[in-house]
């Protein structure tokens, strides 16, 4: 299958009218710092599990789903270590300091699935690509807290918060977390076929819908407090959204159609390579001390230009498939 690229213009386009809300809702005023916190915590404690969770019920369980979930969890992992790869290899292009180079490396393997993925993937696909998109969650949370601890540790070396905690892998977060614990949780009750009570369904509706606006104006208050001038004016900030925005899914979709995959894979995998720079980047960075002000450059670069380079990436994708 192809993707019409005006129809994931289409998708990315509503993105970007709500980010700029949240631009002018923080240069009037209405959305402070202490507010667009406040709604970031709301958003990822709150009511992304119940986005997770909404992604994996709405599904009709049937073996052939299963390993569709699985499949996705198992080459999801290996998207990560094949950007993880690249990222180390590009992130050299970068010389500055060496823990700038480092959180490039970072920002270029971990994506913001769920906030930014998920509003495509429901266009383009419909509850299929909220279910694959629920297990892609899953592989980007193992490797945030796996591989993601081992690269941050290189920046430092022994770099500890204030309160001296040391970065380290913590196999408990792993599973114990805001992305990964709903994803079991709905995972249970997509194999068990666990019918919720209508009220308690519907909740988990109501609180999946407010997800995606609210994160995209939290992501627009943040941007009209970033030196835009100055990020614009940095060269090397557009080399890191080239080789982050459309290097990366371009290699994605090569090596997955080299390698067979069937074509709505390809173009799935593709959309997820394509997505901007996690915003656990600014917020890791800032609770090691590990320039959060970069980091901050890269998550707010990567949001604003990937409304316009999605589609060319999902286009540059079709190509690929036609080969």
């Amino acid at each position: 299958m192809t993707v019409s690229f005006s129809v994931t213009a289409q998708a990315v386009t509503s993105m970007l009218l709500l980010m700029m809300i949240g631009l002018y809702s923080a240069k009037t005023g209405i959305i402070d710092e202490p507010m667009s916190k406040k709604l970031s915590k709301l958003t990822v404690n709150v009511a992304q599990p119940f986005m997770l969770v909404n992604a994996l019920v709405n599904v009709e369980y049937s073996r052939d789903n299963l390993k569709a979930g699985l499949g996705i969890l198992g080459i999801g992992l290996l998207s990560h270590a094949i950007l993880a790869l690249f990222s180390f290899l590009c992130a050299h292009y970068v010389r500055r300091d060496r823990v700038e180079r480092i959180l490039t490396e970072y920002s270029m393997t971990f994506v913001n699935a769920g906030f930014m993925g998920f509003p495509i993937l429901s266009t383009l696909f419909g509850d299929m690509g909220l279910f694959w998109g629920a297990f892609y969650v899953v592989a980007f949370n193992l490797s945030v807290w796996s591989y993601g601890m081992i690269v941050l540790s290189r920046a430092k070396g022994k770099a500890e918060t204030a309160d001296g905690e040391k970065i380290k892998i913590n196999p408990l977060k792993m599973v114990w977390n805001h992305g990964t614990t709903p994803c079991i949780l709905g995972f249970l009750l997509f194999v068990f076929q666990i019918h919720l009570p209508a009220p308690v369904s519907a909740t988990i509706g109501y609180m999946n819908n407010i997800c995606t606006p609210i994160v995209l104006l939290v992501i627009g208050a943040n941007l009209a407090r970033l030196p835009l001038k100055e990020i614009f004016l940095d060269v090397q900030m557009y080399i890191f959204a080239i080789l982050r925005l459309l290097a990366a899914p371009t290699l994605i979709a090569l090596l997955y159609h080299i390698c067979g995959m069937s074509d709505d894979r390809v173009v799935f995998f593709t959309i997820m390579a394509s997505l901007p720079t996690a915003a656990v980047t600014a917020m890791f960075a800032e609770i090691y001390d590990l320039r959060p002000d970069y980091a901050s450059k890269t998550v707010g670069m990567s949001t604003l230009l990937s409304m316009f380079t999605i589609p060319v990436a999902v286009a540059i994708c079709n190509v690929i498939i036609k080969l």
